[in-house]
């Protein structure tokens, strides 16, 4: 057992675990005596994945209802407590980061998640954090006033607060395995875990044809639903058509959360795509536009330049259609129905990315569990913060916004009894 007892143990050396080890060090001047355990051989390895390596810091349209979660009011009053501009601020004042925004996204000037992870690592080492890696923390106790954690090489670590960071259950090969239940076995109540699912990630199905519409992508809505018809969930933006049969971008994956919610209660859900974005009477127009500028070419043919030939072609054949058809020569009700595929085409789905594909997972420890510091339950000094709580964002930097929110609230408690 180490001889040196910590102020703080902070397990997890991602985006929360990081951003609470800055801020706890700031708070106390660096005088605050820490330890980061992360099983990776380096710190901030899912972190560096995030936004497609340029690192979506978060968004100025945080609010509530941008996240699923248990206990709404609790959510409410932790981004409100540290929402966007503080996050910021910290970022460009204390870690010295350059941000910039990009229609209400910031990211790091340099688009580079590695510009995030090296000012984090930089700021710590030069505070003298302790930082071990490579080793996993295989449980947690509290013994004698002190919290332990006992590592896998037979190490053990005491410190007098405990915050656990361990994130949620998406990209196991980064370390995030959902493992805050095992590590803290001997304090979560069976009734204060919800099971990790994938949240947001891409949606598959066995529609016939869709397979040939790989690489496809469009800008339109999304929503899915039990039914096709009450949405219960919906979302806008890019549109990709997946290379394993299904869909992808942005907005499905928004939506994707409410798709295995279904799938989990043996329900089957469809996805309901309108292609363009448009309402039914402009797509009705566009496409007599159409049959009266190109009416002799065949309709797949005529709505090139609007779709691609082949999802032209995929569309027809879902309104019983033949695409080699002359366009002049549809019905006002074949019109309709190729309006009706365009702007509520029926995608059922059958399945959905694993936890090796989902970017976010849903679930974890209850939100109603830890109180307005993220300490949970009754164990005073004992914390849980980030995606091992049960919330989860759409994307857009609205999941690491919560990873700063949450560790801030956790920060300013242990750092204000660090300092009485």
């Amino acid at each position: 057992m180490s001889s040196v007892v910590y102020d703080c143990i902070i397990l997890g050396g991602g985006a929360s675990g990081l951003f609470a080890a800055s801020m706890l060090t700031n708070i106390t001047s660096g005088k605050a005596n820490i330890l980061i355990i992360d099983g990776n051989d380096r710190c901030g390895k899912k972190l560096a994945m995030t936004g497609s390596g340029r690192c979506n810091l978060t968004n100025r349209n945080v609010s509530a209802d941008k996240y699923n979660t248990d206990c709404t009011e609790r959510l409410e009053r932790c981004l409100s407590a540290f929402g966007y501009s503080d996050a910021v601020n910290f970022f460009e004042n204390v870690l010295g980061i350059e941000t910039v925004c990009d229609d209400g996204l910031f990211y790091p000037a340099t688009y580079r998640a590695a510009t995030v992870i090296d000012s984090f690592r930089f700021y710590l080492e030069d505070n003298n954090c302790v930082m071990k890696f490579g080793v996993k923390c295989e449980t947690v106790s509290f013994k004698n006033g002190f919290y332990e954690a006992y590592l896998k090489d037979g190490s053990v670590y005491k410190s007098k607060y405990f915050i656990c960071a361990t994130g949620g259950h998406t990209y196991p090969s980064t370390g995030s395995t959902g493992s805050v239940n095992s590590v803290l076995k001997e304090f979560i109540r069976r009734d204060d875990l919800v099971p990790f699912k994938p949240a947001l990630t891409s949606l598959t199905s066995k529609m016939p044809g869709i397979k040939a519409l790989a690489g496809i992508r469009c800008r339109g809505k999304v929503s899915v639903s039990p039914d096709g018809t009450n949405a219960a969930g919906s979302s806008e933006g890019e549109i990709i058509f997946s290379k394993d049969g299904g869909i992808s971008g942005i907005c499905v994956m928004d939506v994707s959360g409410k798709a295995v919610e279904m799938l989990d209660k043996g329900q089957k859900p469809v996805a309901v795509l309108n292609l363009l974005g448009k309402g039914f009477d402009e797509t009705y127009m566009l496409l007599e536009d159409r049959k009266t500028k190109f009416g002799q070419r065949s309709i797949s043919s005529a709505l090139t330049g609007i779709f691609p030939r082949v999802l032209c072609e995929f569309i027809c054949r879902t309104s019983n259609i033949d695409p080699a058809g002359t366009i002049k020569d549809l019905s006002d009700d074949e019109i309709k129905d190729l309006c009706g595929a365009i702007c509520n085409l029926k995608i059922p789905v059958d399945g959905f990315g694993g936890t090796d594909k989902a970017q976010v997972s849903s679930g974890g420890i209850k939100l109603i569990s830890v109180n307005e510091h993220m300490q949970y339950g009754s164990f005073d000094g004992l914390f849980i913060i980030g995606e091992a709580l049960n919330v989860d964002g759409r994307c857009g930097g609205f999941n690491l916004q919560w990873a700063w929110s949450s560790a801030a609230a956790a920060a300013k408690e242990v750092g204000s009894r660090c300092l009485s």
